[in-house]
């Protein structure tokens, strides 16, 4: 009687199978996760570059 009690006459909850259904959506969101991060889909492609103006770089503190 580790996890549920077998003449309640209720359904039983099922706790291997939330279990593995929660072990599951970690690995697959853990993975998607990872596969977002890697991709550029939603980056831009241009470069970003500072623009520095010559005279106030030089006197600068």
């Amino acid at each position: 009687m580790p996890f549920a009690a077998g003449d309640s006459g209720r359904p039983r909850i099922g706790v291997m199978r939330m279990l593995f259904a929660l072990l599951l959506a970690a690995f697959l969101g853990g993975a998607l996760g990872l596969v977002w991060q890697s991709t550029s889909f939603f980056e831009d492609d241009e470069e970003q570059v500072l623009a520095v103006d010559e005279d106030t770089a030089e006197g600068a503190p």
